[in-house]
């Protein structure tokens, strides 16, 4: 165990060894470090997706391509485009393709979960978001073994900041990501969520400056909460928006879970 990472413990630390479970802000500690140490063994490597995210159906939009050799003639319409002709209050975090009656599912496992964690989601077709179309943060201390938990923190339109459940992830989206922030510590991870957890309630809107929190989208949320708590910018082009997929191609985010 880190001690300097619960540094009211390091007095004991013999103690720690001999014990199972040590309580600290809620979050056990032995089991968050045994979850650290299997997530750094099971890691997937980001470049295995980066070509499909870019041609998925021929028409993504992303703040811009994270291969600066990749021809953006390739794109089919961009953000910027997009927002110059439509009303974007209107039309963000919407899908604007052909409304289907498919019903989309993943088995995304929470299993190696801790507090702090973000989960990615997505379905086929064309997004507003871009290519991934769903953004939360995991709060373990609300999860207690059910997809109805209402764990992962997030923004919804009409709704605003909000809990929702795993099954909403597992049931809605055809793939699912879990990530994880290698570099911070327990302390950074809690602080986070609970930076974040106080705007609950606070409306949703799309084209919210993130660094102006009087309004929210789903990926302003965790990008927001490493942000408040860490200093960390999740966003891997800094832009004026922070997309789903920004926060994958982020080079201080890890993947350890995926369902597709």
């Amino acid at each position: 165990m880190d001690e300097d990472l619960v540094p009211e413990f390091s007095k004991k630390s013999k103690d720690l060894k001999n014990e199972n479970k040590i309580n600290y802000k809620g979050i056990d500690i032995i089991e968050f470090y045994k979850k650290e140490k299997i997530k750094k063994k099971s890691k997937f490597n980001k470049e295995d997706f980066y070509k499909r995210f870019l041609m998925l159906n021929n028409s993504i939009i992303i703040s811009r391509p994270f291969d600066a050799d990749y021809s953006i003639k390739q794109y089919k319409v961009s953000l910027f485009d997009l927002s110059k002709s439509m009303d974007f209050e209107e039309v963000f975090g919407i899908n604007l393709g052909k409304k289907s009656k498919d019903v989309y599912q993943n088995n995304i496992s929470f299993d190696k979960f801790t507090i702090g964690d973000i989960i990615l989601a997505t379905s086929p077709g064309f997004h507003i978001q871009g290519v991934i179309r769903h953004a939360a943060l995991f709060d373990s201390r609300r999860y207690h073994g059910s997809v109805d938990d209402k764990c992962l923190l997030t923004a919804e339109p009409d709704q605003g900041v909000i809990y929702e459940t795993i099954r909403f992830y597992q049931e809605n989206f055809s793939e699912a990501w879990g990530l994880y922030v290698p570099k911070t510590s327990l302390e950074e991870r809690i602080k986070a969520v609970d930076s974040v957890s106080q705007y609950l309630g606070k409306p949703y809107l799309w084209c919210a400056k993130k660094r102006v929190f009087d309004s929210w989208y789903c990926s302003m949320v965790p990008w927001a909460a490493y942000y408040m708590s860490a200093g960390l910018d999740l966003d891997y082009n800094g832009g004026y928006w922070v997309l789903p997929v920004d926060i994958f191609m982020c080079k201080d985010t890890a993947i350890f879970e995926y369902s597709g």
